[in-house]
């Protein structure tokens, strides 16, 4: 079979296939799809699946009960660093929350700016499967503030740590038009590359340091 010849097969398949598949079918197709399965976990509760991927991710973690502990531990990370206790964060209800005075903590709420050395996220969800963090991009979360600093220190509850990364889609906020975000953003590790002769450069094309506080019980999560 010439090359003509089999293109001409191959075109004519397609164009039957088009019009057999209207929407309908293909919504059909789409919903008798089966959900693929995630990877095995290698812890059995999902925040010890979360921590164990973020630590092979390079990135380190911690668990606290409380929303004060977590400040005491965000405190505790960038004294110990840096001798001080500046940060700059963005708007988030749950961040304008906080109790920073529990730390000692000067929080900015504000788009990080070159010079900014530590910076706090709350993520919505975190992902098992991959030791990954999903972080919302809007007014009140400014990309910047996980790309311009130097050491990035994340907050997830415990409650919202999923197993899948399919998970992420389910929270209502990505659903709605009106409260929609511009966009999602997945990080599970301090910012790396290997493109230049294969060697490992960290802090490439973002933060040089990932610290998770992952706040909740456990006892509470599987209640």
């Amino acid at each position: 079979m010439s090359a003509k010849v089999a293109e001409k097969e191959v075109m004519a398949r397609l164009r039957a296939a088009s019009r057999r598949s209207s929407a309908e079918q293909i919504a059909k197709e789409l919903s008798e799809l089966r959900t693929p399965r995630s990877a095995p976990q290698p812890e059995a509760d999902l925040g010890d699946a979360l921590r164990f991927n973020l630590q092979r991710n390079g990135a380190t973690s911690r668990e606290v009960e409380s929303r004060s502990e977590a400040v005491e531990e965000i405190s505790r990370v960038i004294a110990q660093k840096y001798g001080q206790r500046r940060i700059v964060t963005g708007h988030d209800p749950r961040l304008a929350a906080l109790p920073w005075r529990d730390g000692g903590l000067l929080p900015r709420f504000d788009t990080a700016q070159p010079g900014d050395t530590v910076s706090v996220s709350y993520a919505y969800r975190g992902v098992a499967e991959t030791g990954s963090l999903a972080l919302m991009l809007d007014r009140n979360n400014p990309g910047l503030n996980n790309l311009l600093v130097e050491d990035h220190i994340i907050l997830v509850d415990r409650s919202d740590v999923c197993e899948r990364l399919e998970d992420i889609w389910t929270e209502p906020r990505l659903k709605d038009r009106e409260s929609r975000p511009r966009g999602v953003m997945m990080i599970s590790g301090p910012s790396s590359t290997a493109d230049i002769s294969m060697q490992l450069v960290v802090g490439a094309h973002g933060p040089r340091s990932l610290h998770v506080v992952i706040v909740g019980s456990a006892a509470a999560s599987r209640a």
